[in-house]
């Protein structure tokens, strides 16, 4: 094998990180982006303390989600996993490290899609 038999390839694996400021709180956001799917942890503070995943399946129109580990009685990861897988086609796991609060949510939303808009590459 000759140094012209090896093809340069992209990374199978990268990450972002981006931040907002939501409600006089700074949210930290990072992506694992991987071929055919992508990971999103959202919080506050360094933390992994939830999982959910979600993929669309040929049965169902909404994506299949379940919690992988963490407060299953808390939906904030799981509907936000299901939302992306929807939207992107892709399975999607998230740890969402937020409280609910109806006024957090839609803004920490909003800031993903805008995120995904200005570099879809990353997710």
């Amino acid at each position: 094998m000759t140094d012209s038999d090896i093809k340069a390839e992209q990374p199978q694996v990268t990450v972002h990180t981006f931040t907002a400021s939501v409600t006089d709180t700074t949210v930290f956001y990072q992506v694992i982006k991987m071929s055919d799917s992508f990971h999103l942890w959202v919080g506050a503070k360094p933390s992994l303390e939830n999982m959910a995943l979600a993929m669309n399946t040929r049965f169902e129109s909404l994506p299949l989600a379940t919690h992988l580990f963490g407060d299953s009685s808390n939906p904030i990861a799981a509907s936000l996993a299901q939302r992306l897988a929807k939207k992107t086609g892709k399975q999607v796991f998230v740890s969402c490290n937020l409280a609910y609060d109806q006024l957090t949510m839609p803004v920490v939303e909003k800031r993903i899609t805008e995120e995904m808009k200005k570099r879809p590459e990353m997710f």
